[in-house]
């Protein structure tokens, strides 16, 4: 890239510090659950205007885009403007204040996503500012709506229904300022055992349920010795993450019992090859298994559903964007990144997993603070994030090519 960009886009970001640091803290003020992300998504749109990106809309199921450039090479930058809830105890404050004590930022939020978000929407801007070729590159900036609840579900429809078909996308995530290249897939099963209610008085007239997923609980544990090992992105996993039932009350015997399943999958195992896995441990037991389906409205009021189920991806080492990151990240970071991949799961599901494009990932942020009481970010990252999400477009410039 051209001498003068790295020193352009850092001072930039130099000078708007304070600004990107405050958007931040205003992001976090706005609770945006899945489903609620209306509010964000407007602060969002006003801040691309107020920083002259060429173009701001808000999609059919919410997201808000904004664009910079119009060259032939379309980098989408992705992250999601919705968070869990902060009814988990252990939080010792306010997790919507933004609080800072040093080189630390505390919220709901600030780690997963809106730190992301908000270094994508400054280091957009910063790239802008740089004067990158806009002749050859168009960059769209994506708050994506709905993560939490289904991962690229949100981002899918933007793509498949929207009209922005990218070559490339940067996937916003916590990974400690480390470039990443691919992720295991996931499906969240359940299986259902049907039973007959009666009065717990005399429990001897229905039929339990809860009696009958002994089987289920204990064979899912001996099940992770078998799975498949992927040298990159590791092994499958299986868990039970809850156990619910239908019952009129805590004294009778309920009529359904339903045990959910979080089975993260590696290179090569399929989708018939989980549920048989699953058919196989049940003991003789009937039961309804099924992939969990997520059936909700977007906040515009727009229908959002899917089922939880995402394909593992991975990018090779050698691609063309991979080495776009790393060479962003040594011109933001002045060293080199760790690069790797995720634990968790992420848009990059939709993005690699079903449309293969061509995704890397790239965050400020420790994952361990995600979902977590006291969830924080170092500021200091945020502003290196930026710079990445700046300098990726120009890499890619650079090299001339497109996916």
């Amino acid at each position: 890239m051209p001498e003068q960009t790295v020193p352009a886009v850092k001072q930039f970001l130099g000078a708007r510090r304070e600004d990107l640091i405050s958007f931040l803290r205003q992001l976090i003020a706005i609770p945006s659950p899945t489903g609620s992300e209306g509010d964000v998504a407007k602060r969002v749109a006003e801040e691309m205007k107020g920083l002259e990106y060429d173009e701001v809309f808000t999609d059919h199921v919410g997201n808000v885009v904004g664009r910079i450039g119009h060259g032939p090479i379309k980098v989408l930058f992705d992250a999601h403007m919705d968070t869990v809830d902060a009814d988990q105890p252990g939080w010792t404050v306010d997790p919507y204040k933004g609080e800072i004590d040093g080189d630390t930022l505390f919220g709901l939020g600030s780690c997963d996503d809106k730190g992301a978000l908000a270094g994508m929407v400054y280091g957009a801007a910063a790239l802008k500012a740089a004067g990158f070729p806009a002749d050859q590159v168009t960059v769209y900036i994506v708050g994506a709506v709905g993560e939490e609840s289904c991962e690229g579900l949100g981002v899918a429809h933007l793509i498949t229904k929207g009209g922005v078909r990218p070559d490339f996308v940067v996937i916003g995530e916590a990974s400690d300022l480390g470039v990443r290249r691919g992720h295991r897939g996931r499906a969240l099963l359940s299986v259902t055992y049907q039973g007959k209610t009666c009065h717990a008085s005399v429990p001897q007239l229905g039929d339990n349920p809860l009696e009958k997923i002994a089987p289920l609980l204990t064979g899912v544990v001996p099940l992770n010795q078998r799975f498949l090992n992927d040298p990159f992105l590791g092994k499958g996993s299986a868990v039970v993450t809850s156990v619910t039932v239908t019952s009129p009350s805590l004294n009778s015997v309920p009529s359904s019992a339903t045990v959910y399943i979080d089975r993260r999958m590696t290179v090569g195992e399929t989708r018939e090859g989980v549920l048989d896995e699953i058919k196989g441990i049940l003991g003789g037991q009937k039961a309804t298994i099924e992939v969990v389906k997520v059936d909700q409205p977007s906040y515009t009021g727009h229908p959002r559903s899917g089922e939880e189920f995402f394909p593992p991806w991975s990018l090779p080492e050698d691609h063309p964007l991979v080495q776009a990151g790393m060479q962003a990240a040594r011109a933001a970071l002045g060293r080199e990144a760790d690069l790797g991949r995720w634990d968790f799961s992420t848009d990059g599901t939709f993005t690699a997993g079903v449309a293969k494009i061509p995704t890397i990932g790239f965050g400020p942020g420790d994952g361990r603070y995600a979902h977590a009481p006291n969830e924080q970010v170092p500021i200091s990252q945020i502003i290196a994030a930026a710079g990445f999400y700046a300098l990726v477009p120009w890499a890619l410039a650079q090299s001339g090519r497109r996916a």
